[in-house]
């Protein structure tokens, strides 16, 4: 799920374009990523303790789902305050994703594979990097400067729909996992 779902997020310099396209001069742009950071620093521990209240994938499966929202919001936002709030529900979506899948991947891995899951997780979404922004940018070049943010929403999306089918829910979505009676 990580490799799909890293696979449609492109470089934030396709956000740069979209944004000077709705606009937004070489300052300003530097705005927007303030408040998209300003958002993710501002809720990312509120965002962490909701995942230990609620199971770290009832929060990743939502936070795929802002994606997802926000990439429609990238290839259809047109106006100035349009692309202010897809920037500051962005920073919603960093907060909601980035310790968490981390966790997640942490709590679901075996005791002794822990180290190496998390390695395995950030080498996954790494190898994913560079082929998500050549695809974005092939995308962006053939078809236009829609195609390539619709392409990572539908790439979120269908993680979301995987770790719902898929993975087992971690400590609070799946009671059998804490249960040392189940194998």
């Amino acid at each position: 799920m990580v490799f799909l779902f890293t696979l449609g997020n492109s470089s934030n310099a396709f956000l740069i374009l979209k944004a000077r396209a709705a606009g937004f001069d070489e300052t300003n742009v530097i705005l927007l990523f303030l408040i998209y950071h300003a958002a993710a620093a501002v809720l990312s521990m509120p965002m962490g303790k909701l995942s230990d209240r609620i199971g770290r994938k009832n929060l990743l499966v939502p936070g795929y789902v802002t994606f997802a929202v926000c990439y429609f919001g990238f290839a259809f936002a047109g106006t100035k305050p349009a692309m202010q709030a897809v920037f500051a529900l962005y920073g919603v979506y960093m907060a909601m994703i980035t310790g968490v899948e981390r966790a997640f991947v942490a709590e679901i891995a075996p005791k002794e594979l822990k180290g190496t899951m998390l390695g395995l997780h950030s080498t996954v979404a790494g190898i994913a990097l560079l082929p998500a922004s050549v695809i974005a940018g092939l995308l962006w070049n053939s078809f236009g400067d829609v195609v390539p943010f619709v392409f990572g929403a539908g790439m979120s999306l269908l993680s979301a729909a995987l770790l719902i089918v898929f993975m087992k829910g971690g400590k609070k979505t799946d009671p059998a996992i804490s249960s040392p009676s189940t194998g």
